[in-house]
Order: structure tokens, then sequence, then C-alpha cells
């Protein structure tokens, strides 16, 4: 038996996903997809929100860096449509004006979008923008059609990733009914390894790997998966390098540390 380790690598993390118990098919053998006729299992399905949450985060990670923006969009009362899906529409068609100005300064403009709502929320937008500060007059223009720019500040810390939580899972907004993404096409896909081992070596709690001189690797978001209804387990976690003198947050990394030694003296 054997397991399948995937890595996603990034500037600010490398995404590590161990599967095991699975039949894998490289890419190249793929044949062209049959019909399908049968609806998709709520535990298929689960798995699919989660990988798309994991595209999303994987391409964030990418592209942006501190000294990008974070912006926020709201709305005025009178321009506020009853749909989302709507709202969103909307979103885009401004991002894609400000795209047109930007292109006659000869200004790349690379973007990541995300319109949310609920029932105690009105709808808004969150934004990450690379940093370029002719942007900022533009959106400011373009905008003011719809509503204001609520937020519009640099980012100063990228790897802790609450961020980039707080973009994904909705942040202090509760009971959210709404939440669709968009992004530039300009976006930069990241690398991706896979490589098979025996399932002998799959951990509980992975090794880290070597790191230079001055520098260490910490875990971070450390998951292990129980098997589902189709019987795959899988393992996800993020592979963080730190600089020697980097101030960090090392509590879940040496208590995750402390549990490997116990698990290798028992």
């Amino acid at each position: 038996m054997f397991y399948l380790l995937k890595r996603v690598k990034t500037p600010h993390a490398v995404f590590v996903t161990r599967t095991r118990c699975f039949c894998y098919k490289p890419e190249s053998s793929k044949g062209a997809r049959s019909i399908r006729r049968k609806s998709t299992g709520e535990t298929k399905a689960e798995r699919n929100r989660h990988n798309a949450y994991n595209r999303r985060r994987y391409l964030i990670y990418n592209n942006f860096d501190i000294g990008d923006m974070w912006v926020t969009l709201t709305r005025r009362e009178d321009s506020l449509p009853e749909d989302p899906n709507e709202a969103h529409r909307e979103l885009t068609k401004c991002l894609a004006a400000v795209q047109r100005k930007l292109k006659k300064k000869n200004i790349p403009f690379v973007w990541f979008a995300k319109t949310e709502a609920g029932e105690r929320t009105r709808v808004h937008h969150h934004l990450f923008i690379k940093n370029n500060f002719d942007v900022v007059s533009v959106i400011y223009d373009v905008w003011k059609k719809y509503g204001k720019v609520k937020d519009f500040s640099e980012i100063y810390n990228f790897k802790n990733g609450k961020l980039v939580k707080y973009f994904l899972d909705g942040g202090d907004h509760k009971g959210l009914t709404f939440e669709k993404y968009s992004h530039s096409r300009n976006l930069k896909e990241p690398e991706v390894e896979k490589r098979i081992y025996p399932a002998r070596s799959f951990r509980e709690i992975p090794r880290l790997p070597k790191a230079e001189e001055g520098e260490r690797y910490i875990i971070q978001n450390l998951y292990n998966f129980c098997p589902g209804l189709d019987g795959i387990v899988y393992q996800e976690y993020e592979l963080i390098k730190i600089k020697e003198g980097e101030s960090y947050d090392f509590k879940e990394n040496d208590r995750l540390m402390q549990k490997d030694k116990k698990g290798d003296n028992s």
C-alpha cells in the first residue's frame, strides 16, 4: 500500500497533503470523462469544497505579499441590489473598468475578490490587490458610483495566515448566506510536486525537513483527517521557514514536536 505526497510551494509556506488508501492515476492516463449518472455524495461534495478552499488559499499565498493592499468596499443604500449575485457581477464590471484604465498606463492589475452577504450583514466586498499606488486613485474613482472604500491598507503580516483565513472564512461576520469569489487572470499558479511513498512511512506527526544554517522550519495548522465513506485518509499541514531572530509564535510547533518525541520513545 502507498500514499501520495503533494507539496504546493509558495513564497510564504509549503502546503503539504498526504493521502493514504487511494488509487492514483497519473494525469496522462486520464481518458474522456463519462456522463454523470449519480449525484455527488456528501463526502465527495465536502472534499470538493475543501479542495476549492485550498486552491484559493494557494493562489493568494503565491501572488500577494507584505506591502500589498487589503481593501474593503461597501455599498450605498441606493446602489444595493436585492440579489447578491448581481452585486458580485457589478464588482467584476467595476474591476474590469479599473483594468482598462490601468492598461492604458501600462500598469498591471492583480487582484483577488470576494463578495459577502448575510441576513444581518449587508453585501460588501473584500479584495487583495497587488501593490501599486496608481491603482488606489483609479479604484476610488470607479467605485464612487456604487459606494465607499471603507478600508484601504497595506498588508503588514502574511506569514501567520490570519488575514487569509479572515478573507476565506468570513472573519467576524456571523451567519453569512452568500460568498462568491473571482480573481484576475494574471495570477501565477504555485509550483506543485507529487510523489508516491510506502504507506508504512505515513506519520501522524511529520518530520521537519533540514533547513539552512540560521533558519528553521515549523509546522502550522496540522490536521489528520479520519477516513470518509470512500475510505480515504489524508493529512494536511503547512511548513513555514523562519529566519534566525524573526519573531513568531512557536507554541503549536513546540507542542507537536513534544508529542512526536513521546511517540518515538513509546
